[in-house]
């Protein structure tokens, strides 16, 4: 008896393990030499989200530049458009930042990135 406890014990432990773990949500992008690495613990759901933002440029971390976010909702009938801003704040060597999705549907979302002068803008969609 105690031999199949032994056997079967750590394969009901992996479950339970597997279980409980949440998936994460990462999305590359690139523009020019320009890489923006976004994580984040769950993927994206309606609520506060809270993006991790990883920026390189030509394969160097990038901790100079100035981050920003727009969420965009197109228009649907009886819903004008929605456009919201999301503060960025650096925090060590990557940018961090509050992502509110208020409700389901489809969202488009720019990230700008500014440095030595020039702005750089990445987009990406998603359906909630």
């Amino acid at each position: 008896m105690k031999k199949i406890v032994l056997l079967f014990l750590p394969v009901v432990l992996f479950f339970a393990f597997s279980c409980t773990q949440k998936e994460g949500f990462k999305k590359e992008l690139s523009e020019g030499g320009l890489k923006v690495v976004i994580t984040s613990d769950q993927p994206p759901h309606v609520g506060i989200n809270r993006w991790k933002l990883r920026i390189y440029e030509d394969g160097k971390a990038v901790t100079d530049a100035v981050v920003k976010i727009n969420g965009y909702m197109p228009p649907m009938p009886g819903m004008p458009e929605m456009s919201m801003d999301y503060p960025v704040k650096k925090s060590g060597d990557y940018y961090e930042s509050d992502v509110n999705l208020s409700m389901g549907g489809t969202w488009q979302i720019t990230i700008y990135v500014e440095r030595n002068g020039e702005t750089k803008k990445l987009k990406f969609g998603f359906n909630l």
